[in-house]
């Protein structure tokens, strides 16, 4: 699979690196247990996305957050996750990235894209009280800033910034 990705910058990255820590620090799923992980926000994710020249609309400088959302992650446990609120800019943005690299699965399609910020997969029904918890013990900036773009490829394993 491949995808193009939002990253964040510097301050924004740390945040949620500590927020991924107090998840940790609690004994809960974390993607902070892995070195491998960084924050990012999926725009497009698919089999044969290729790595975009440019966009035809500037990259947004900044996200706001929105609450706390669960996905199905297998019986009794959920993905943990914040939404990004999605605002003109971001949506232009959003509708450019597949534009610029079409072919992206139904679910990152514009209409249809649930843009969010993972913090742990897997937890279990009965840890989600205390990961919200941990979560609030860890607060986040309303507001990230955006650090760049990146294409991933998860059969090479290789990062490639974009722009």
């Amino acid at each position: 699979m491949r995808s193009l990705e939002l990253v964040l910058g510097p301050s924004s990255d740390a945040a949620v690196r500590a927020a991924w820590q107090a998840l940790v620090d609690a004994d809960l799923p974390s993607l902070g247990r892995s070195d491998t992980n960084s924050p990012h926000v999926t725009l497009a994710a698919g089999d044969e996305l290729a790595v975009p020249d440019a966009f035809d609309v500037p990259v947004p400088s900044r996200l706001r957050l929105g609450g706390v959302l669960l996905f199905p992650a297998g019986t009794g446990r959920s993905v943990l996750a914040r939404a990004v609120v999605v605002d003109r800019v971001l949506a232009a943005f959003h509708e450019a990235v597949h534009r610029a690299a079409p072919g992206a699965t139904g679910t990152t399609a514009p209409g249809a894209w649930s843009p969010h910020l993972t913090f742990a997969r897997r937890v279990r029904d009965g840890d989600l009280a205390a990961a919200v918890a941990a979560l609030r013990d860890a607060p986040l900036p309303e507001e990230l800033v955006i650090g760049g773009v990146r294409h991933w490829d998860g059969a090479s394993r290789t990062l490639t910034p974009i722009g």
